[in-house]
This record gives C-alpha cells, sequence and structure tokens, in this order.
C-alpha cells in the first residue's frame, strides 16, 4: 500500500495537463467507470485491474467524500489501485494432470493424444481455479491536484504500467516520472533552471561524511 501503512517505496509523477472544468465530478465519473471488479472464477480472465477506496481495500464504491481529502499543501486525491490474478498453482495443475492421464491411459490400455492431454490439463485448472484465491494487490496513489505532482507507492514496473494505462483511462490526462530526466530537460529548454539547487545534503552532508561544500581543493 504505502500511503498510509506498509512500504514507502514510491515513484513521484507530474500532470503535464490542466484540469479540466468540473474537474472534481470528471474525475469521480472517471474513477467509477473503472473502479474495481473481482476476477470471475468461472470466467478465462487470470487479472482485474481497478480503482478502490485508499481506506478500504474491499471498497470499489467511490463518492467524492472518499476521493477527495484538502492536504496541508493543497486539495488532494486519495484512491487505491488493487490488482488481483486468479491462476492456479502451475506445480499443482502439472502434478493432478499427470495423475489424470496415467489413469485414464491406464484404463484404457492406450496413449493419450496431445490433445486430450490438454483437454486434461484445462479441466483440471477450471476446477483448481474454482478453488484458488486470488492473489492481491493494492497501491496507493495520492494526486496534489493544486501542484500536479502525483505520487504511487510501487517502484514494480508491472503495477507502474498498470497504474498508467488505468490512469489515462480514468481520467484522460498526460503523466511524466517526475525526477532527474524530467529536470533536465526543462533545463535544456530554460523551463525552470533556476529552481535547481543543490540539495542540504551536498554542503551539509551526512553523518560521517566530510560536507563537499567544507572540501579544500587538492594542489
Amino acid at each position: 500500500m504505502g500511503a498510509l501503512k506498509g512500504s514507502i517505496s514510491v515513484r513521484r509523477y507530474v500532470v503535464l495537463d490542466k484540469l479540466p472544468a468540473e474537474a472534481r465530478k470528471k474525475l469521480t465519473k472517471g474513477l467509477r467507470a473503472h473502479a474495481f471488479v473481482p476476477v470471475d472464477p468461472r470466467g478465462d480472465a487470470e487479472r482485474s485491474v481497478g480503482w478502490v477506496d485508499l481506506h478500504d481495500g474491499e471498497n470499489a464504491e467511490l463518492s467524492p467524500e472518499l476521493l477527495f481529502w484538502n492536504g496541508t499543501d493543497g486539495e488532494q486525491l486519495r484512491v487505491t489501485l488493487r490488482i488481483d490474478v486468479l491462476k492456479p498453482p502451475a506445480a499443482e495443475v502439472k502434478r493432478q494432470t499427470a495423475v489424470r492421464v496415467a489413469e485414464r491411459e491406464k484404463a484404457e490400455d492406450r496413449a493419450l493424444a496431445r490433445r486430450e492431454k490438454q483437454a486434461i490439463k484445462d479441466e483440471v485448472a477450471r476446477q483448481l481455479r474454482l478453488r484458488t484465491l486470488p492473489r492481491v494487490r493494492l497501491t496507493d496513489v495520492v494526486w496534489n491536484l493544486d501542484t500536479g505532482v502525483l505520487w504511487l507507492w510501487s517502484q514494480a514496473k508491472g503495477v507502474n504500467e498498470a497504474f498508467l494505462e488505468l490512469f489515462a483511462k480514468s481520467c484522460a490526462l498526460k503523466l511524466d516520472i517526475d525526477g532527474p530526466a524530467r529536470w533536465v530537460r526543462d533545463a535544456k529548454l530554460g523551463r525552470g533552471l533556476e529552481t535547481l539547487e543543490p540539495t542540504p545534503e551536498l554542503w551539509a552532508g551526512f553523518p560521517g561524511v566530510r560536507p563537499l561544500g567544507g572540501a579544500t581543493e587538492v594542489a
């Protein structure tokens, strides 16, 4: 999760587009349109991605009261990205398939064809799927609507890709990773160059490390 508890691993984004008119209404509508829907164990889909309440990962009934907050530095949109994966353990599928194939070959006194083995494997996977619990991953999102800065509490590639895809569908706004690469691009284009300055640690140093600001030049 991250925003309230758990991992502090975070990736920062910047929303490049301006907010639309009636932003709260449109953002709420977009998030609700892509709210989380559980994976159907009787279906074929293995993965489901959607939005849930920041405080309750089981609640996909999103309302403005749950989504919008007044923070110390501006209004925030707070929500959680939920990713469920429902897939039977491959090792168990393989084990049970081998047992059933052996039993049938013994009963029929013949070797089964590849398609017959595949049919048995598919049936084993279908039955196990009904008894398998999904793997649930919750990742918090906090978006400062006034500054345009957005925090996603995960560095994982798959989570970030799922987030970017869902955010584009839900909000129809462009995002960019906020970090050194973006700062350099802005500096080259003459934007924000005057705001770039060394961090306090560069001059004050860290405990036990000589500050760079106090370094002497070696002859």
